[in-house]
C-alpha cells in the first residue's frame, strides 16, 4: 500500500466511523478531523519532516477520534486499535492516535504531557486545537461556552507549547475557512504545486497558498471539542 492510498484509506475509514454523528451545530463529524488534516498541512515544522512521518502524522489527524468516539452514531462503525493495525496503518501512525484519545481516569495533566512528550502528536493536536478555536466556529457559540473553550484550550497549550512559529502559524490556522477540499490524488497534487511556489517566498505559507481555489466558506460549523 503506497503512503498516499494510506491517507485516503484513512480518510475512508474515519468517514465510516464518525457516520451519523453531528457536531453542536448539527454539521457533520467528519469536517472536524478534514479540518485538522488541513490545519497540519499548514504548520511549518510539519513540512520540515521527512515523507514517512508526514504520512504517519497525516493519518493520525484523520483518525484522531475514531478509537474514542467511533460506534456512536447512526450507522457508525466501531474500530479499535487492533482494527486500524490490521487494516495495514503503521504502528507509530497508531501509536499517535492512541496518545491523542481520551481515556476514562486519565488525568488530563498527563494526557497533555505525554502528547507534548512525542513531537508528531504535539502537531497534531496543536491543528486539532486551532481547528476547536476556529474563529468562524466560536462566533456561532455564546459568549459562556466561548469563554469555557477559550479557558480550555489556553490552559492545553501551557502545557504543550508553541513555537514561536507556531504562534504564527496559530493565528493563521484559526482564520482558516471552514470548507475543505475533498482528499484525493489531484488535491494533493495542487497542495505540493501550492506548497513548493510558496516557499519561494516565504517560510510560513498562508492557507490561500495552500489552497488556492478554496471555495466560500458554509454559514455554520462546529465541532463537539476534544482534548
Amino acid at each position: 500500500m503506497s503512503e498516499k492510498s494510506k491517507v485516503q484509506l484513512a480518510v475512508e475509514i474515519a468517514t465510516k466511523a464518525h457516520l451519523g454523528q453531528t457536531d453542536k451545530l448539527g454539521a457533520n463529524y467528519i469536517d472536524h478531523p478534514l479540518r485538522v488534516h488541513r490545519n497540519l498541512l499548514t504548520h511549518p515544522e510539519f513540512q520540515a519532516l521527512d515523507a514517512q512521518s508526514k504520512d504517519d502524522c497525516e493519518v493520525a489527524a484523520l483518525l484522531h477520534d475514531v478509537i474514542e468516539d467511533s460506534g456512536t452514531g447512526v450507522g457508525s462503525q466501531k474500530f479499535t486499535k487492533e482494527d486500524l493495525l490490521a487494516l495495514g496503518f503503521t504502528p507509530r501512525s497508531v501509536e499517535l492516535v492512541v496518545l491523542l484519545t481520551r481515556v476514562d481516569g486519565v488525568d488530563k495533566d498527563d494526557y497533555y504531557r505525554a502528547i507534548n512528550a512525542n513531537p508528531l502528536a504535539r502537531l497534531v493536536k496543536w491543528a486539532d486545537i486551532a481547528d476547536n478555536l476556529n474563529a468562524h466556529r466560536v462566533e456561532e457559540l455564546d459568549i459562556e461556552d466561548a469563554e469555557r473553550l477559550a479557558d480550555k484550550y489556553r490552559y492545553a497549550l501551557d502545557v504543550i507549547p508553541l513555537t514561536a512559529a507556531g504562534l504564527t502559524w496559530m493565528s493563521l490556522a484559526k482564520q482558516h475557512p471552514l470548507q475543505t477540499e475533498p482528499l484525493g490524488a489531484s488535491a494533493d497534487r495542487e497542495w505540493e504545486a501550492a506548497n513548493e511556489s510558496a516557499e519561494a517566498e516565504s517560510d510560513l505559507p498562508g492557507y490561500s497558498e495552500v489552497y488556492p481555489e478554496e471555495a466560500p466558506e458554509p454559514e455554520d460549523s462546529w465541532d463537539e471539542e476534544e482534548g
